[in-house]
């Protein structure tokens, strides 16, 4: 469903408002005297086959005897019992969008799943966009449509809100509309059977009217089709979740201590993070972030600085920005001595406590010499009204010295009521967000920095951590595929353990014993301290349950705890299971845990934390989603406190640097494979020169593909909600005079082999690819170029080897719409290699791989001064379109040309 036939539903011409009403109360009267007392400039027809006329307008008795096309149809009568034949109504005559409300749809109506699902059909059947059931509808006070069950006018703002919940929405529009909130949109979705988050994050963050998204969200069915909206649109537009809900079921299906740790709610933050999203905790969080983003500059730390005329709100805000993790800014020697002899303050430091009858120029001074602090990275500024104290000439200054430095946050806490509204209204007015406690301040600013910080996140170049490394892939499918065929969904220690090995991850060296005579064999090898190990899938924690023995020293002890594992096998069900043999590490070290599992929404995750017995315990541990690059996996250990304790030691930074490079194969590992369910590698042991296993299990989904599967249409695996580097679309190319060159989709990085190239590229190439003559190559820029969503674009770069290393002479790419339906190329080839065949090669493999995706037609806007451009569209079968005044549109047709 593409996301432009949205444009018809929340900006409709012609409304058909079934089962429209006179009498009050009901929906078809509310939410037909809604759309014609909001001044809504459109024509609403109301059908009802009961009445003439409702609230004065002539009424229809069908939805066909209307002669005019219908954009919209609102059907506001129950949903039984002639629901399915009214939405077969609707189809027949060609409606482009329908609300179903539907109220308690889940409760009131018998069957309603089989119900939801014969709605779901005929909204297939004839392709039009459906909004509900269960929904209260959609305001557009930008265009005085209120298409929705709420009676109240909204404020018109570039805000748009998206809520899960109907009954919810009432309240949050309530309150919204107190405290004037604005909206560009307000949307409830209901049960979403074919509108949902994710069509609305496309839709929202192309439209002009729209600066910020809203979500109160309480699940997400499509992880990846959620992820791949959100990702499109968060450097560009913020978006604010709240997420409600913490479901256990899913903890109660997992059998590995990763898949009990990786719990819904820890993974629904692992996403947002990886969106560039930002979650809040509270409803009322969502509209302060959400505004004081539209206002202020991001922070680009948490370092923050506080101006007070009173000391305890002040304690009150370090309190809250200490337990945020925020940090208290140190100002610099510079600051200090400005400060000195210029503020009313006894102790100058930070929070800077002036006295409580502070002058309005007192607080000027101060925000005038705080604010260029570089240890600085925003500041709040406190008022209290006390005795002598004037808060609106004080807010006139405040505004002075913001204006005049722009360039960092500044939030203001004007405390108390009546005294006070007035220079609060000043500030908002001046577009600097002010609020009612310290606590909300200090919140909004610690959101403010983990929304840039997700950004920056996105924005970085990973280094190529594990170039030219191959891992044998054969071999773990081998093992996969002979477990299940078995009919075991369980490996045994040994086949998880070279699992590891054939990825490159160490194992500590284990032998397996079936016999005492094998066991003093063993132990004749590795010698003494040793480790017993029980090897059976029919006990997954085998230290919960006996089946490990540690720090055997001696012959009498080995055999003794030999038959005790044996005879602990035995009534499990498993009387031919091995023994496992380790030696004792004896080293002084610390325990990492590694893990993985298939989330019900999202696919795989990755756990990394303190491992050990202390996993569950300490419950220090981190969750991401794959594919993990250097960057990534980095970012991912930061957040435990494991990662920043060992950290601190020189003498750990080798093998944290190995660390790195073992959650990255270990990533490779989980997105290579979707028959692993849940994978725990604990403890990884690590000292500061080695890193090994030393146990892990594995739990195998036999209902998963028998390999990594590519569906038609997509380059991501099913199993994931981010798509993978694409390496299977590496390609030998022959150009002019026989040079060998490679088409491979870009990677992130990539960055200094595009800024190479941009920057060897002449004025007039960079101006018929770009239609400027120069292009900005920060990192800001270039990562965005490199870092591209394999799900939305497709970017393939030719490479030629340089000596020893690679040099990129083209890129060509191609940006699919959120339907997949139609693309948009743009190609680019260094002067040196043009009339080579590098366009050519560069423009016949996307456009290979485009048909392959499934995408129907591929357009080009190129100038008309490019004729060689011009002249390799017509040969690859592009027409022209339509002509401007500099350009040419011209339109590849992949239906028509197979």
């Amino acid at each position: 469903m593409s996301i432009y036939n949205l444009e018809y539903f929340f900006n409709p011409k012609r409304i058909a408002v079934i089962g429209a009403d006179d009498k009050p109360g009901t929906i078809g009267y509310t939410v037909f005297r809604n759309l014609i007392g909001e001044g809504y400039r459109g024509i609403v027809y109301p059908v009802n086959s009961k009445y003439d006329s409702i609230q004065g307008v002539e009424a229809y008795k069908s939805l066909s005897d209307i002669s005019k096309e219908i954009d919209l149809a609102i059907v506001s009568k129950d949903c039984e019992p002639n629901i399915l034949e009214t939405l077969e109504e609707c189809g027949q005559k060609g409606v482009k969008g329908v609300i179903l409300f539907c109220p308690d749809f889940r409760t009131k109506v018998k069957e309603a799943v089989n119900l939801e699902e014969k709605i779901e059909e005929i909204h297939r059947k004839y392709g039009f966009r459906l909004l509900g059931p269960n929904t209260l509808g959609f305001i557009r006070p930008g265009l005085n449509i209120n298409a929705s069950l709420f009676k109240r006018k909204l404020t018109k703002g570039n805000i748009a809100l998206i809520v899960q919940s109907a009954t919810l929405s009432v309240a949050l529009l309530d309150r919204a509309a107190d405290k004037n909130i604005g909206f560009s949109y307000f949307v409830s979705l209901g049960s979403d059977i074919d509108i949902d988050i994710a069509d609305l994050i496309d839709f929202f963050g192309v439209d002009a009217s729209t600066r910020a998204i809203v979500i109160y969200m309480q699940s997400i069915k499509n992880g990846r089709k959620f992820m791949t909206s959100a990702r499109s649109f968060a450097f560009s537009k913020p978006i604010v979740i709240v997420k409600s809900g913490k479901f256990v079921e899913s903890l109660e299906l997992a059998l590995t201590h990763s898949g009990l740790l990786a719990g819904e709610d820890k993974v629904y933050d692992a996403a947002f993070k990886r969106a560039g999203a930002v979650r809040v905790d509270e409803t009322l969080d969502m509209f302060y972030i959400t505004e004081t983003l539209s206002k202020q500059r991001r922070p680009r730390g948490k370092r923050l600085a506080i101006i007070t005329n009173a000391g305890a709100p002040a304690v009150s805000a370090v309190d809250g920005l200490i337990k945020l993790e925020g940090e208290l800014a140190e100002f610099s020697k510079e600051t200090l001595n400005e400060l000195e002899g210029i503020v009313p303050a006894r102790i100058i430091r930070n929070p800077l406590d002036m006295v409580s009858d502070a002058k309005p120029e007192d607080y000027e001074n101060a925000l005038k010499i705080i604010i260029k602090d570089k240890n600085v990275d925003g500041v709040l500024i406190m008022f209290t009204p006390s005795l002598g104290t004037q808060p609106i000439e004080t807010a006139q200054r405040v505004i002075k010295i913001i204006k005049e430095n722009p360039y960092k946050p500044v939030l203001t806490n004007w405390m108390g009521e009546t005294s006070v509204n007035e220079a609060r209204e000043l500030l908002n007015s001046h577009g600097i967000p002010t609020f009612v406690t310290p606590e909300q301040a200090v919140r909004t600013f610690m959101y403010m920095y983990k929304y840039d910080f997700n950004l920056k996140l996105l924005l970085e170049t990973p280094q190529t951590i594990l170039k030219d490394v191959t891992f044998n892939t054969e071999r773990v499918a081998e093992i996969i595929d002979g477990a299940i065929s078995q009919g075991r969904s369980i490996p045994t220690f040994f086949e998880a353990s070279e699992i590891l090995s054939a990825y490159g991850i160490p194992v500590v060296l284990t032998k397996k014993a079936n016999t005492i005579e094998e066991l003093k064999n063993i132990i004749a090898e590795i010698g003494y301290p040793i480790v017993l190990k029980i090897d059976t899938p029919k006990i997954i924690h085998k230290f919960k349950k006996g089946g490990v023995i540690l720090d055997i020293r001696d012959e009498l002890e080995a055999v003794e705890g030999f038959k005790w594992l044996k005879k602990l096998a035995n009534e499990h069900g498993d009387a031919d299971a091995s023994v496992i043999v380790q030696p004792m590490v004896m080293t002084y070290g610390y325990e990492i845990a590694l893990g993985a599992k298939k989330d019900p929404t999202f696919g795989a995750v990755i756990l990394f934390g303190t491992g050990g017995n202390l996993l569950e315990a300490l419950e220090d541990y981190s969750i991401g989603l794959p594919p993990l690059n250097q960057t990534l996996a980095k970012r991912l250990m930061e957040e435990t406190k494991i990662y920043r304790f060992l950290k601190k030691y020189p003498y750990y930074a080798d093998v944290l640097k190995s660390l790195e490079e073992t959650v990255v194969k270990f990533s490779y590992l989980i997105s290579d494979f979707p028959q692993i369910k849940e994978f725990d590698i604990n403890p990884v042991f690590i000292t500061d020169s080695e890193i090994f296993a030393l146990d892990c299990s594995i739990i195998f989904d036999k209902t998963a593909p028998r390999k990594k599967t590519m569906v038609k249409g997509e380059f991501c695996p099913p199993h994931l909600s981010i798509c993978p580097y694409p390496v299977h679309l590496y390609k030998e190319v022959s150009i002019k005079d026989g040079i060998k060159a490679i088409v491979r989709p870009i990677k992130a990085e990539d960055e200094s082999l595009i800024a190479s190239l941009l920057g060897r590229c002449s004025e007039r190439t960079i101006s018929l690819r770009f239609f400027q003559r120069a292009i900005d190559l920060r990192h800001e820029n270039l990562v965005k170029f490199c870092q591209v969503d394999y799900d939305r674009e497709l970017a393939f770069v030719c490479v030629v080897n340089d000596g020893d290393e690679e040099k990129i002479i083209g890129d060509v790419r191609l940006s699919r719409d959120p339907d997949g339906y139609d693309a948009e190329m743009a190609i680019l080839v260094e002067d040196e290699w043009q009339g080579k065949g590098v366009g050519k090669a560069l423009c016949s493999y996307a456009i290979e791989v485009a048909r392959d995706l499934g995408v129907k037609r591929i357009w080009m806007d190129i100038l008309r001064i490019n004729t060689y451009m011009l002249g390799l569209a017509d040969r690859l079968g592009f027409v022209k379109h339509h002509i401007e005044e500099d350009s040419i549109k011209v339109l590849l047709n992949l239906e028509n040309n197979l």
